[in-house]
Formats: C-alpha cells, sequence, structure tokens
C-alpha cells in the first residue's frame, strides 16, 4: 500500500509555520509498514491545490492531506477533494452539532461560516475532531479504474497528531489484513551512523521485522518493526530481534524500550520516573542555565508529582548562595560554572526539598559568556543522594546554539539519576 503525504497552507510555503505534520505521519506510516515515496506542499490556492490531488492520486492508493479543513475562505481541500472523487458536499447535523458545543465549552461565540465544517463530502468516513472543531475525513472511491482513498486531518499539530493515532492510523490499519506492531529501543552514547555501522548485518540479513536506526536530537532510537498475522505474533518477533541485538555490540547502549509514540518521545523522563519509583526516591532539581527545564520536563507527564518534589531556578550567585547554601567561598574560589558548585547545589536542594535524589546544572549555554577555560557549551553537574555527592562536568560544543545545548543538558542531568539509581555512578 503507497501512500503519500499533502501538505496545504500557503503558510507553510511561506515559512511562517514549521511543517510538523508531514515529519510526524511519515513516520508513523513507516511505523505501520506503508510506503511513503512522496511528500509536497501547496499552498491556499484551488487551481493548483486540484492539480496537486491529480498527481498524488495517480502515484498513489492513499493519499494524507493535512490544513485547509478549517472556516475560513481559503480552507479549501474538502472541496477541492470532493471533487475530484465525484462527491457532493452535505450538512452533518452530528458534527455541527459537535461544534456548537465545543464552542460552548469554551465560552466562545460561534460565528457562522463555523458551519462550513459540518460541510461533509457524500459517503465519507468522519473522524470526530475531540481536540478542536474541524472533523478529519476519509473518502474512498474509484479513479481511473482504481480504487483511491482519501484522508483529511486538520492543520494544527494538537489536532493532526492525536486525530491520526486515533482514527487515520486505525483506519489505516483496517485495510490490510497483516497487523504492525513496532518496538524501540533507546540507546545512549552513540551517534545514529556508529549504530547504523553495528547493526548493518542484522538490517541486511532481515526483512521481517525490520531494523532501523534513527537519530533524536539527544540519543539514538532503533525501532523494531514485525509484520504478522496478529499482533501477539508481531510482538513475538520483535521480542526475538530484540535479544538479538541486545546479545551483540549494540546492546550494551540500550537503556530502555517502549512501544508507544508517547512512550517513544518521552523515553528518557519516563524511564526516570520509573526509576524513581523502584527505588522509591523523591525527586529535585537545581537548575543554573536550563531554567527549569529539567523539572519541567518531569513535571509534563500525567502522575510525576509523586516523585517530584519541586525545582529551584537559580541563575544569580545571590540565589545560589540564599536559597541553596552555595559558600560564597566556593563561588570567588571555582566560580558558579564548576563541579564544585555544581555539587553544593545539588546538595542544597536535597536539604531545602527533602528529595531522596536531587540533580544540578551550571554551565554556559551561549551564544556569549565563554572563555579560554570554560567555553560556551560547557555544563557542570552534581548530584546528591544519601550515598553521597557526585560531580561531572560536559562538554557539549561551541558549535551548538543555546537551545540545543539546553536540551542536551535537560536530557543529559536526566541520564545521569538514571544512572546513579541504577548503581552504574
Amino acid at each position: 500500500m503507497i501512500c503519500e503525504i499533502l501538505n496545504v497552507g500557503t503558510e507553510l510555503l511561506l515559512g511562517d509555520i514549521i511543517n510538523t505534520d508531514g515529519a510526524f505521519i511519515a513516520r508513523e506510516l513507516a511505523a505501520i509498514g506503508y510506503s511513503s515515496y512522496h511528500q509536497s506542499t501547496v499552498g491556499d490556492n484551488p487551481a493548483r491545490l486540484r492539480e496537486a490531488i491529480r498527481v498524488a492520486l495517480g502515484r498513489c492508493d492513499v493519499l494524507i492531506l493535512t490544513g485547509g479543513l478549517g472556516p475560513t475562505c481559503d480552507d479549501i481541500t474538502k472541496v477541492a477533494v470532493a471533487d475530484e472523487f465525484g462527491l457532493k458536499m452535505k450538512l452533518n447535523e452530528e458534527v455541527l452539532d459537535e461544534i456548537k458545543a465545543y464552542f460552548a465549552a469554551v465560552n466562545r461565540v460561534m460565528t457562522e461560516n463555523n458551519i462550513s465544517q459540518a460541510m461533509i463530502p457524500e459517503g465519507a468516513t468522519i473522524f470526530h475532531n475531540k481536540w478542536g472543531t474541524a472533523p478529519g475525513i476519509a473518502v474512498c472511491g474509484e479513479i481511473g479504474g482504481e480504487t483511491k482513498h482519501a484522508i483529511l486531518l486538520p492543520g494544527p499539530p494538537s489536532e493532526c497528531e492525536p486525530m491520526f493515532l486515533e482514527c487515520a492510523k486505525p483506519y489505516l490499519l483496517n485495510m490490510s489484513d497483516d497487523v504492525i506492531y513496532s518496538l524501540n529501543l533507546h540507546l545512549r552514547d552513540i551517534g545514529e551512523s556508529a549504530a547504523e555501522q553495528i547493526l548493518r548485518p542484522i538490517m541486511e540479513e532481515y526483512t521481517n521485522p525490520t531494523v532501523a536506526p534513527y537519530a533524536l536530537e539527544h540519543e539514538t532510537r532503533i525501532r523494531v518493526t514485525a509484520r504478522a498475522k496478529d499482533i501477539e505474533s508481531a510482538k513475538a518477533m520483535c521480542r526475538d530481534m530484540k535479544k538479538i541485538i541486545e546479545s551483540g555490540e549494540a546492546g550494551k547502549y540500550i537503556y530502555c524500550e517502549t512501544d508507544t509514540p508517547f512512550g517513544a518521545k518521552n523515553a528518557t523522563v519516563l524511564t526516570l520516573l520509573e526509576e524513581l519509583r523502584k527505588n522509591g526516591k523523591t525527586f529535585a532539581t537545581a537548575e543554573s542555565c536550563t531554567a527549569g527545564m529539567i523539572s519541567a520536563r518531569v513535571g509534563d507527564i500525567p502522575g510525576a508529582s509523586d516523585v517530584l518534589l519541586g525545582g529551584i531556578v537559580s541563575y544569580a550567585n545571590e540565589v545560589k548562595e540564599n536559597v541553596l547554601g552555595v559558600p560564597h567561598e566556593v563561588l570567588v574560589q571555582y566560580g558558579a560554572v564548576s563541579e564544585q558548585c555544581a555539587a553544593k547545589m545539588a546538595e542544597g536542594a536535597r536539604r531545602v526539598t527533602g528529595a531522596g535524589i536531587t540533580v544540578s546544572v551550571t554551565g554556559i549555554a551561549g551564544p556569549d559568556g565563554g572563555t579560554a577555560t570554560k567555553p560556551v557549551g560547557m555544563v557542570c553537574f552534581g548530584l546528591a543522594d544519601e550515598k553521597g555527592t557526585y560531580m561531572e562536568t560536559k562538554y557539549f560544543g561551541s558549535k551548538r546554539n543555546r537551545a540545543k545545548i539546553r536540551l542536551l543538558t535537560t536530557m543529559y542531568a536526566m541520564m545521569l539519576v538514571i544512572r546513579r539509581l541504577r548503581g552504574e555512578i
């Protein structure tokens, strides 16, 4: 089954909005074993949109479109797809009631143009929108003597992503007699190219399940995907492949596994929470260069409050001294960016919050502030628990931008806590 992605919106062409929908859907299609050879973007122009739809349907079985389902005059995707399939538009009262209920729930007045979002091609499958107003749609029909499908999803990622997972993905899977299951193995301290070099013999030998490494911002992920007649068989195939990978050189880099999109996206923090609970530990942070990113990342996970006690953002030296109790002499002798300061920050956070284990970060995220001895990208870490205090310095590189250095610092800090809880440091 060949799929194609068509992203609709002039704002995408102008660069006003970054197209994350296309990347997300492409990853999900690959995970369920659907081939995707083309992806394109077209503006809100009726003639060009119809041409793009016609060309895409000429070379794929399933066309997935994002955007252009809203209430304004430039939201033309539904009509263009309906015209291509020869379908009439009809008001769907159930969808209209849902739109009215949405506006009532958010205490806003529904304007007349929102009724257009309830206009649906006749015979279409409706994906009810729990996250916004515009419903998703799937249509099926014959074009040129071949069966074609079109799946229409809202453009905002906060609507597109959950609707794909909850509605479009099951729709696609129902079109196949086989089931697809993917297992993600998360690696630390190794890049994608090095992982690929290790895994290449396995990748060349096996076609089901497939093995593919992916580079993320802070780690490498191996995705193992199996196709089988039932889910248990597919899972068993992935588990067998996992054993093969673990028994080789790549095994020493694996720190966790996930099998859901949410888990894959949040692997490090979910592993941290799992280890904290397993060890009966509460957790707190003392953050300088990350300004609370570590505790925020943990707090993003529902239920994290059972282990996350709090965090202290301590950019100023006065806060390091007066709140965390970092001795003035340490700041004078070693500086705010030093292992000695990080250690005292972690100890102070543990004393202030009463947490079982704490992590601290202090560094130079740039773009300015670096020196010959303390360059941009240098970050000092501290850990404090009942065993004592651990210190470490990491150099993330001066050529990385501020946002990337702060992200890498956040993820590395969580990994240090994981390693500490596992007895590795």
